[in-house]
């Protein structure tokens, strides 16, 4: 019995209809799920890239210089500046967000300790001793866009909004930093067309056989 979500109902039918096998079509369709998995990893499954990406941004804030806030009221207003932006709003819209203001606020217990700043919603927390800076306001708000994980998508909004708000140097920096941890940051792929895979998985048969 094959395993598939609705919206693919019309293409399977096709495919059961040009004859081919339930088993290849099967296998086809769990390519599409790890090819989708593995594109954004975070999205559908655990944060896997979470660690890697911070100890990136910890290199990256020892290189540069961040600009620091002196007061949350500070914080929010650069949040505003940066919401009001066509780039936000391009970066919004991709993910189907609503038009929602992003409020800033302080840690309860502002130690120093443990996290730098979270997001929940379109609420930005950030720790007054170790978060009140620019680059750790763009980092959560890059998760208020819809990046609840570390994978590929947020690290590619992250970069475009650190670009367009902090500069082209910092942006240059973040990036290699990821390149040396080999993350991803652009892009996602698409996946192979049922046809092209075909043709790929019998490569693939043929030189199996031949070694």
């Amino acid at each position: 019995m094959l395993c598939y979500p609705t919206s693919m109902s019309d293409q399977v039918d096709q495919w059961r209809n040009a004859g081919y096998e339930t088993k290849l079509i099967q296998g086809y369709l769990d390519y599409l799920q790890k090819q989708k998995m593995s594109q954004n990893k975070g999205t559908y499954g655990k944060d896997s890239e979470k660690t890697k990406t911070y100890k990136c941004e910890w290199a990256f804030q020892r290189e540069y210089q961040v600009k620091e806030f002196d007061t949350v009221r500070q914080a929010q207003k650069r949040c505003d500046q940066i919401t009001k932006s066509a780039l936000w709003a391009k970066l919004r819209d991709e993910k189907g967000r609503d038009i929602m203001p992003v409020s800033v606020q302080s840690k309860n217990r502002n130690t120093g300790a443990g996290f730098a700043g979270w997001a929940r919603g379109n609420t930005i927390t950030l720790d007054l001793i170790a978060g009140l800076d620019e680059y750790t306001l763009i980092h959560e708000m890059a998760h208020c866009l819809g990046n609840w994980h570390h994978g590929r998508q947020f690290r590619r909004d992250l970069l475009k909004l650190v670009s367009r708000f902090m500069g082209a140097e910092p942006a240059k920096i973040l990036k290699s930093k990821f390149k040396e941890k080999k993350l991803a940051c652009g892009e996602q792929r698409k996946p192979l067309a049922f046809e092209k895979w075909i043709e790929a998985k019998e490569r693939m048969t043929k030189m199996r056989s031949a070694q």
